[in-house]
């Protein structure tokens, strides 16, 4: 397929099931994930399919994914993607799909083996680790379908590969494939996998950090979001809990999911925790209305006996258990859509509430070192990327050149 859109991907698809004799009731059901699915790569600004794309969806959408405990519901999302993925790259729509089917073409099984082997003993955490073997499989499957072999790659082997990854991915994730393939290259040719040289035949991966500039939203427009929510019930006072963690600290929707009770230090009125991402100690200082938005839901609205995670499931066969990304991201946007907030043409899952924060606080004046230390990055340059968004900054930041 060419022309790779996702919308005309579903078409394509939709249309398949109908020459199958699929019944209304089915197509319907799949086209309704579907519909999920071209909203979520709409947030992401990513217009093109591909495996990786599709994988990430599963991971997000689907409730239990990662430990192996998925619901019949949760099945029939995930054979809604392969569905796709097969459409897709031209296979044959397979009649029933396992929970993680994971093909390795069996010529390249030793090296892909080989490589997860050497990504474990890096102490590479699993999300990594996922989703560079996932990029490499992209180079695995490639070589099968064009009948090439890892010994043989040249420089004019590459080139076709990287073109053939410009014409199914956006730039930035085609430098991220490119980079862990250069990565693989490496290991593999220190373990006499490939011939000597190979990673060099890459050349130079070029890749744009401002290529994709993280979706913001006024300080007027979190303020709708947090005023939308129904304090009244349960389940909204859990969830504006959430949002002011988020809109007011920055949290990360995965430190949220995991903030245990004993992160919650009344004498310090800060939040201590460990980032799921950086796995460094955080802390940060909890205002007034935080604590009271935390407290009216910790003792009115928590079920209890349940985990010793703060935010956990309201109601349901599984209350009490841990929140996952998706609650948070469902419920952010359902309180999005009820304050009028327009999301077209951007993110809005709960990090662009994360990016809106270090745009608002630098608006206000804020030293970028200071917004580093409330979001918790890693350097300094990872927060300037937001002196991006904003034109007024740039404005004040340029130097008057005299003539």
């Amino acid at each position: 397929m060419e022309q790779n859109n996702i919308k005309q991907l579903v078409e394509d698809a939709i249309q398949h099931l109908a020459q199958k004799s699929y019944s209304k009731a089915s197509i319907g059901r799949y086209a309704w994930i579907w519909r999920k699915f071209i909203s979520f790569t709409e947030a992401k600004s990513l217009y093109s399919y591909s495996t990786l794309l599709g994988e990430e969806f599963i991971e997000f959408f689907v409730e239990g994914y990662k430990n192996g405990n998925v619901s019949e519901f949760g099945i029939s999302k995930i054979r809604a993607i392969r569905v796709l993925d097969d459409i897709f790259h031209g296979r044959q729509v397979g009649k029933k799909y396992y929970l993680s089917p994971v093909y390795i073409p069996e010529p390249f099984r030793v090296e892909y083996e080989s490589y997860k082997g050497h990504l474990s003993a890096k102490g590479q955490k699993p999300k990594s680790l996922r989703s560079k073997l996932s990029r490499l499989l992209v180079l695995l499957r490639y070589l099968e379908e064009t009948c090439q072999d890892l010994r043989g790659l040249d420089f004019q082997a590459l080139t076709g590969f990287r073109e053939y990854l410009s014409t199914r991915y956006a730039k930035n994730a085609k430098a991220n494939i490119e980079f862990t393939i250069r990565d693989f290259l490496r290991h593999a040719e220190s373990n006499g996998l490939v011939a000597d040289d190979t990673s060099s035949l890459l050349g130079t991966i070029y890749s744009d950090k401002h290529g994709r500039l993280p979706s913001t939203y006024t300080s007027a427009e979190i303020s709708a979001i947090l005023s939308s929510v129904d304090r009244v019930t349960v389940t909204g006072k859990r969830d504006f809990a959430m949002l002011m963690l988020i809109a007011l600290l920055g949290i990360r929707s995965s430190d949220l999911c995991n903030l245990q009770i004993e992160a919650i230090c009344p004498e310090s009125h800060a939040l201590v925790f460990m980032q799921q991402k950086t796995e460094k100690y955080e802390s940060l200082p909890m205002t007034g209305s935080i604590e009271a938005a935390l407290a009216d839901y910790l003792k009115n609205a928590r079920p209890g006996p349940c985990s010793d995670h703060i935010f956990v499931k309201c109601k349901g066969a599984n209350m009490g258990e841990p929140i996952t990304a998706s609650i948070v991201y469902n419920a952010l946007n359902r309180y999005m859509k009820k304050a009028g907030v327009k999301t077209e043409g951007k993110r809005h899952g709960p990090h662009s509430i994360r990016h809106s924060l270090s745009s608002n606080l630098l608006k206000e004046g804020t030293p970028i070192p200071v917004i580093t230390g409330i979001l918790g990055h890693g350097n300094s340059e990872i927060t300037a990327r937001y002196l991006w968004m904003d034109v007024e900054q740039l404005r004040i930041l340029a130097l008057e050149v005299s003539l």
